[in-house]
């Protein structure tokens, strides 16, 4: 659908700057929240509904209460937008690069100091995990870019902003930005951060990169709290066991039983675990060095 040309119709405020591919919008199904900043999310291609914080909500459903219309007009108001097949065919995302490298081999001093407040060896992390910052100028300034590996392969990267969380708001940035489809060898939607050193046969899989970086090695994260085709055909394929390891919070909870659901249903053994908030924390990056060991050795082999 033309969800673009539909919002401006109705005068909804919308962006596309958050992921190439979505029209975003504030949800509406939790007005109240204290960040509802441009969450929900449209799939411009899929013509499906899925919002950051509560996540997915049927299409229909979703534009009735979006543009205030009754449910039984929702139809016809798809209809009117609908892409033509031509019009389809341009939105088409494929992957177009053989190989990639790094923008750049080395941190700002601002980029460092974002790093050490939250109590990350700078050192360690570049070494081991090969990040490197995204500097002053350009689409990945003020950003920590985490590349993304596969057998080795660098194949696409996020990024994540330094800046806080009210700058962000007021200048609507979006925490994580991907690599482009377009300019990355595997779509980074389809792929495992620290897949390459999740070596057992049982994996935990948290909510974000940093979380990742906390606990270590045989632990990894997806692009976000739902999962691919290709991301539950390479759990499948890798590993006996997958664990959820998501934020202490309800809504991530909900998110974690969600995909629970989607994994055991294809014949993955999956456990549920909520411990972080036996440290008194919400997520893994919060997590002191010593409370990050006492939690892989409850959580591992």
């Amino acid at each position: 659908m033309n969800f673009q040309k539909l919002f401006d119709d109705y005068k909804i405020e919308w962006t596309n700057a958050v992921s190439r591919g979505w029209t975003n919008v504030n949800c509406p199904y939790h007005e109240h929240h204290h960040d509802i900043t441009f969450k929900g999310g449209f799939n411009d291609l899929g013509d499906y509904y899925h919002c950051w914080i509560c996540g997915p909500h049927p299409l229909r459903e979703t534009l009735s209460r979006l543009l205030n219309v009754p449910k039984n007009a929702v139809s016809e108001i798809i209809e009117k937008y609908k892409f033509t097949p031509k019009e389809k065919g341009k939105l088409i995302r494929r992957t177009a690069v053989k190989s990639l490298t790094l923008p750049n081999d080395s941190f700002l001093e601002c980029e460092k100091k974002y790093l050490e407040k939250r109590n990350f060896n700078v050192d360690e992390l570049q070494k081991k995990y090969n990040l490197v910052g995204g500097g002053l100028v350009g689409k990945y300034k003020y950003r920590i870019i985490i590349p993304i590996y596969e057998n080795g392969i660098l194949v696409s990267w996020q990024a994540r902003t330094i800046l806080d969380k009210k700058v962000c708001d007021e200048l609507k940035i979006p925490r994580y930005k991907n690599l482009p489809i377009e300019s990355s060898v595997k779509n980074p939607k389809d792929c495992f951060f620290n897949i390459d050193n999740c070596i057992d046969d049982e994996v935990v899989i948290v909510e974000g990169p940093f979380d990742v970086m906390r606990l270590g090695d045989n632990f990894m994260c997806g692009g976000g709290t739902t999962f691919t085709n290709e991301q539950v055909k390479k759990l499948l394929q890798r590993f006996k066991k997958v664990k959820l390891l998501f934020d202490s919070e309800e809504e991530a909870q909900k998110k974690a039983r969600k995909i629970a659901y989607v994994l055991a249903s294809v014949g993955i053994e999956v456990e549920i675990i909520d411990a972080y908030s036996d440290y008194g924390k919400n997520d893994g990056g919060d997590l002191s060095e010593s409370e990050a060991m006492d939690l892989r050795k409850k959580l591992l082999k």
